[in-house]
């Protein structure tokens, strides 16, 4: 039965006018909701246990003690993996020519026609993919020191000699 509702959505996919651009969406939204999903369920696994039971102690219910304790710190915790999936997924549609690198590709191609400049054109495409990935970078690191936990995320202190 399942097999089957899978089979019909996949030839209806198929079958629509850009099917190739809803076919990448469709399979880039599962590959990223995994990998997303087991990303918050390490976040919350790698948290105390400590944690739950004393905010169960306090006389939470289950779901208020993920509201209110557990999942705030896990926010906390996902968000650096979650920036690397964030860029994973501009760098994928690119990979699938369908959502980033096929419009820039689309616009240097009308440009190049225009102008009949083939080297300036792919030059500022390239450049305005790298300017894309480096602002999402650099937005993504800002907000990954806004909401880090002093001592539990981060880099080691150096080890000092004796």
């Amino acid at each position: 039965m399942v097999f089957r509702a899978a089979r019909a959505l996949g030839t209806w996919l198929k079958q629509l006018p850009d099917a190739s651009f809803y076919t990448a969406v469709v399979a880039l939204g599962f590959y990223t909701s995994a990998r997303v999903a087991e990303q918050v369920r390490a976040g919350i696994t790698s948290l105390a246990s400590g944690q739950r039971l004393a905010a169960l102690a306090l006389g939470l219910t289950l779901p208020q003690a993920y509201r209110y304790v557990l999942l705030p710190m896990a926010y906390r915790i996902v968000l650096p993996p979650l920036t690397s999936e964030f860029l994973n997924v501009i760098k994928n549609s690119a990979v699938a020519l369908t959502i980033g690198l096929m419009e820039l590709t689309a616009r240097a191609r009308s440009m190049q026609e225009f102008s009949f400049q083939v080297f300036e054109a792919f030059t500022a495409a390239t450049f305005i993919y790298i300017a894309i990935n480096i602002v999402v970078t650099y937005a993504m690191r800002r907000t990954e020191r806004r909401v880090a936990v002093p001592g539990y995320i981060g880099m080691a202190p150096p080890a000092t000699a004796e």
